[in-house]
């Protein structure tokens, strides 16, 4: 039996009788009675496989053209090179397909430079992703954001107010590392900064650090590379060492500090010069020093031994609730802006890899 036959029946279109199949609300109550009447009387069962032409898959969320876009604001070119960036670009597409979204990636510099798929609106939205110190980091959000819905994420502050923001909470990033030392049984701790990139979150993950060695009463010192047009001082409290060659840090670690030893590299990208010249002085494996890392990418942290102590920044989560945020604000156009910090991880100690 097809609608034809239950048109005919009850004097009505095809194409109403498959607007009350399917529960539209345009059909008046009189004619649905009257139609879902003679179904009943006919005995006409809805097939579980619709025949002809299937339908289009349509986004779940109802998005406009179910596409994002990755902005990199700053250029790309360096940022591209960290195997990190390799780990968060699979980590957005996979969730992308979970989603039943494309992806494109764009950067840019300036903001009269906005990329052609935001001008266009080519994408429903953007996620916002930093590379260095740029000058114009707020003006370029600001333009983004006043073309398409757009999310801030892997920043430690907020440059925007009107931009939701997702980041892993630095502070307890900080604080997860004292405690792990401490709890086993660290008497001194430092802090070992040599990267100017993601310069605040650094700042912020170490400052955490230091502040809950200063709260305990214990020992501290900070070890930090030189910055480009900044001086250290300004943001690391003292005792201060400026010291660019691991080498030297460990042996100043091992000089000016009692032992256990304590320490914080607060990225990933310099955890092995930093760990072998510790070890070179043996100071890992006797227990002199006792190393924790932020960050669990293989490439920086695989094969070290002793295995260093590793914080998972939670990358998927937050790649997560940014494209989950992000739909949101394409779909709703909520007015209210969120800020998203999310809690690092302590990996099992004999965890090498994420």
């Amino acid at each position: 039996m097809s609608l034809d036959d239950v048109a005919r029946a009850a004097g009505v279109s095809r194409a109403t009788v498959s607007r009350v199949v399917n529960g539209s609300a345009s059909v008046d109550i009189k004619t649905v009675t009257a139609v879902r009447e003679t179904m009943d009387r006919m005995g006409y069962v809805r097939p579980a496989v619709r025949p002809g032409p299937k339908p289009r898959l349509t986004h779940p969320s109802r998005l406009r053209v179910g596409t994002i876009a990755l902005v990199i604001i700053g250029g790309s070119r360096n940022l591209m090179q960290e195997p990190t960036m390799a780990l968060v670009i699979d980590e957005i597409q996979v969730a992308c397909r979970k989603r039943q979204l494309n992806l494109m990636l764009d950067q840019m510099d300036d903001p009269d430079q906005v990329p052609l798929c935001i001008q266009n609106r080519q994408v429903d939205g953007a996620l916002i992703m930093v590379s260095g110190r740029p000058s114009n980091l707020r003006a370029c959000i600001q333009k983004v954001s006043s073309i398409v819905p757009a999310v801030h994420f892997f920043a430690p502050g907020h440059p925007v107010s009107g931009v939701d923001h997702v980041s892993v909470n630095d502070v307890a990033l900080g604080s997860l590392a004292f405690h792990t030392l401490k709890d086993v049984g660290c008497k001194s701790f430092a802090v070992i900064t040599h990267r100017d990139e993601f310069h605040e979150a650094l700042l912020v993950r170490g400052r955490a650090f230091l502040d809950r060695v200063a709260v305990e009463g214990s020992i501290g010192h900070s070890y930090v590379s030189t910055l480009s047009g900044s001086d250290p001082a300004r943001f690391w409290p003292a005792p201060l060492t400026i010291c660019e060659n691991p080498e030297a840090v460990a042996h100043l670690v091992q000089k000016d500090l009692p032992s256990p030893v304590g320490v914080f590299i607060t990225l990933e990208t310099f955890a092995r010069p930093v760990h072998e010249a510790l070890e070179q002085l043996g100071l890992i494996s006797s227990g002199a020093v006792k190393v924790i890392v932020a960050g669990s990418t293989p490439y920086y942290v695989e094969n070290l031994s002793p295995a260093p102590q590793l914080i998972s920044l939670e990358l998927p989560e937050i790649i997560g609730i940014a494209i989950e945020r992000l739909i949101h604000r394409a779909v709703h156009l909520p007015a209210g802006v969120l800020t998203f910090l999310i809690p690092p991880r302590l990996l099992p100690a004999s965890t090498e890899s994420a």
